[in-house]
């Protein structure tokens, strides 16, 4: 595996610290010797792709690898694209980005992506990405956009991030599976964090992940799980293990989503004495939705299933729902329910 650490300076690409200058690189993957600049000269798993002189790493065409790659990075910056500052970068080419370990320790500016993805085919697996728990600016582990199509699939994320995945854009569609995704647990200072999320337009899938500990433990803002955040339509959310996070399941905006077979819980008491409410499943603001044969329990919960009533026509069947001080609250239009039904049964 090919070693970097990159190193803020004061004066850097887009008023930001440049990644790269400055810094003490090692090559981990045994081969080749390092050169006067302090680089080895094995590039540790590069097809179609380079090193920028900023120090991040860009695909340069079709049937690009990235991988392989062990990045430290230290309040610097990578590759500016418009949209932000990128460690590992692709604009429109198909390719794959994998096993490769990123570590942040701290950020300049915000947004940061550990990896993003505009436009292309892209597999994005078998990654790891480690947020420092001190991070103050938005750090996004993982993003997709601008069309692009492929798998986020694997991956482990921990620590401090303001997304663990992004989805967004129209065109942009995207099978997240089996990533493992761990936020900070409570916080009230820096941003409120989401473990996965799809917005813009975006679609996709998102199955077989495990997501905890997003908690925004102030009454102005609320984290969330797993949330589609104005999405395309017609998202399927299934058997995905939801931990202790503000909201296990946000469902807002778009049509013809269906959360099926998750596991939602709040297995942990709130800490704070902030007001702060946690749910299971929160719907609203689209029509024809379904949640369907969920699992959702709390030790101290407050709305197990809440129906906005921005929501219509949402179908709430079979599901296991435990713990909270409310289990269902059906505010929408139309909403669906087992006849006869009641909510404290």
């Amino acid at each position: 595996m090919n070693r970097r650490t990159f190193v803020g300076t004061a004066v850097g690409l887009a008023g930001f610290g440049t990644l790269g200058t400055g810094s003490a690189v090692q090559n981990g993957n045994g081969r080749g010797n390092s050169n006067g600049n302090g680089r080895g000269n094995g590039d540790g798993g590069l097809v179609n792709a380079e090193e920028t002189g900023s120090g991040a790493i860009v695909a340069t065409d079709d049937g690009f690898v990235i991988s392989d790659q062990e990045i430290t990075v230290d309040n610097g910056v990578g590759y500016d694209g418009g949209e932000g500052a990128y460690i590992i970068y692709n604009d429109g080419y198909d390719g794959e980005i994998s096993n490769n370990e990123i570590s942040v320790d701290e950020v300049p500016e915000s947004p940061t992506f550990g990896i993003r993805v505009e436009g292309g085919d892209v597999d994005v697996r078998s990654n790891t990405v480690d947020g420092d728990d001190a991070l103050g600016k938005q750090f996004l582990s993982i993003g997709v956009a601008d069309g692009a199509t492929g798998r986020a699939e694997d991956n482990t994320l921990n620590g401090g991030h303001r997304v663990g995945i992004l989805a967004e854009g129209s065109g942009t569609d995207i099978s997240i599976r089996s990533n493992d995704v761990t936020g900070l647990g409570p916080k009230s200072d820096g941003w409120a964090e989401n473990g996965i999320q799809i917005s813009g337009d975006a679609t996709g899938d998102v199955r077989d992940n495990t997501v905890e500990d997003h908690w925004w433990d102030l009454d102005n803002f609320q984290s969330s799980g797993i949330i589609l955040y104005q999405p395309g339509d017609s998202i399927n959310i299934q058997r995905n293990e939801v931990r202790n996070n503000d909201a296990g399941i946000a469902l807002w905006g778009g049509d013809r989503h269906n959360a099926i077979h998750n596991a939602v819980e709040v297995s942990e008491a709130d800490p704070g004495e902030n007001g702060v409410a946690h749910y299971g499943v929160l719907v609203l603001d689209t029509e024809n939705t379904g949640v369907r044969q969920n699992t959702i329990s709390a030790t101290d919960g407050d709305i197990g299933i809440l129906v906005y009533s921005s929501a219509e026509n949402t179908k709430l069947i079979g599901n296991d729902v435990s713990g909270f001080d409310e289990l269902i609250v059906d505010q929408g239009a139309d909403t669906k329910l087992p006849n006869p039904f009641d909510p404290n049964s």
